[in-house]
């Protein structure tokens, strides 16, 4: 039997083995980005990016030849582009969330506010071109309305037309881009839209599942090509979110995104 005096020191020895003890505290799990990186490195260094998007503003500028002729109507004339990724470039946003393991809109203010996006390839040029045909363009874009003059800036830098408080049109409340354009279309005829995300073209595509959205894709797959010109965009968009449409916010992203790729 244990006496008090053993019964003590045993308890004791005990509390020194437990302070001696490394604190475990559980910490928030780090934003992954590393999945990222090959579509900001594809974006940033592929002549392959570089062609699909000549691709795409080539191809604009036929259509809009043939649309040109064709016309009959009596308003004016415009094109409506969506502005990241279809006419300015943020990549080195992205490459800033890969370093710092941090997502929008952690910084995004921060570098809208430099107004240092390049042009996407073949933008300006195009919409130079449209505007010697007596085309406007108008900018549609759902970056929110307090970062308006930074973006007329950056557009003005790199020699976008039409880049006035005019001709932009930001987002306020919502991000479906639909009144917007409604907008654009009462005093114009809109020839041509340009975006990397379908939520560009047509609302019906915002909030879909990617099930949906494939079904309305191939349902209108006569416009892409004649009305809408997509431009690449493997970083970010509507695609992302639709395979996460219905499930829990505080799902593992990089499980989910696995359990979609599609295995032989």
């Amino acid at each position: 039997m244990k006496t008090p005096k053993t019964l003590l020191l045993i308890t004791v020895i005990a509390l020194l083995i437990t302070a001696c003890q490394p604190t475990i505290t559980k910490q928030e799990p780090i934003e992954n980005n590393d999945g990222l990186l090959l579509a900001t490195l594809f974006m940033q260094r592929s002549s392959e990016y570089q062609a699909l998007c000549y691709q795409a503003y080539n191809w604009g500028q036929l259509r809009l030849d043939e649309k040109l002729n064709a016309y009959n109507g009596e308003k004016k004339l415009a094109v409506v582009v969506d502005i990241d990724e279809t006419v300015l470039d943020n990549s080195p946003f992205s490459a800033k969330s890969i370093i710092e393991n941090t997502d929008y809109p952690k910084y995004w203010d921060e570098w809208c506010e430099k107004a240092e996006a390049k042009s996407i390839p073949g933008a300006v040029e195009f919409l130079k071109y449209a505007e010697s045909k007596g085309v406007e363009t108008f900018y549609i874009s759902n970056r929110k309305v307090h970062l308006i003059a930074p973006t007329l800036l950056n557009l003005q830098n790199n020699g976008f037309p039409f880049a006035d408080s005019t001709h932009i049109m930001l987002r306020t409340t919502s991000s479906d881009k639909e009144e917007r354009r409604n907008k654009v279309r009462e005093d114009f005829d809109v020839l041509l839209y340009f975006g990397d995300n379908l939520g560009d073209f047509m609302s019906v595509f915002d909030g879909k599942n990617t099930k949906d959205r494939n079904a309305l894709t191939l349902e209108m797959k006569e416009k892409f090509g004649d009305q809408f010109i997509v431009l690449p965009n493997p970083t970010y968009g509507g695609w992302m979110d639709a395979m996460k449409t219905g499930l829990p916010k505080n799902i593992d992203t990089d499980s989910l995104y696995k359990a979609r790729l599609i295995n032989f």
